[in-house]
């Protein structure tokens, strides 16, 4: 990740490696995320599918192993580096919003950088 990348995030970022499924208009590209935070997700993809920036997509995370708890999200491609995608989040429904909330909650272990989290996406 270059310098100019992490000076701009606002957003603490959880490593996971959760499975994730891009779909764009060529197909359905599966992967696993890297890291997450409550704007975006920088993803890797198996298939070796070479999107543009700006290329919008569709993102599907599953949180547990049951189709149940999943995270959604339109968004396009910010950065490019290898088989790493980074995704900016742009539209995600009040379902998703709640599940990546909670699994950052889980994994910051503070309640004070989760707000402060939480408000800068409000004022973003």
């Amino acid at each position: 990740m270059t310098e100019q990348h992490s000076d701009r995030r606002r957003f603490d970022r959880i490593a996971t490696d959760k499975p994730v499924v891009v779909v764009d208009g060529d197909g359905e590209h599966a992967g696993t995320v890297v890291d997450i935070s409550l704007r975006g997700a920088l993803l890797e993809l198996d298939n070796g599918w070479r999107p543009a920036l700006g290329d919008a997509v569709n993102a599907r995370i599953a949180i547990d192993d049951s189709d149940n708890c999943c995270i959604y999200a339109e968004g396009e491609v910010a950065h490019l580096e290898g088989n790493r995608i980074g995704l900016h989040c742009l539209i995600m429904d009040l379902e998703s919003a709640s599940n990546l909330r909670r699994l950052v909650e889980l994994n910051l272990a503070d309640a004070e950088l989760l707000e402060r989290n939480l408000a800068e996406l409000i004022n973003a």
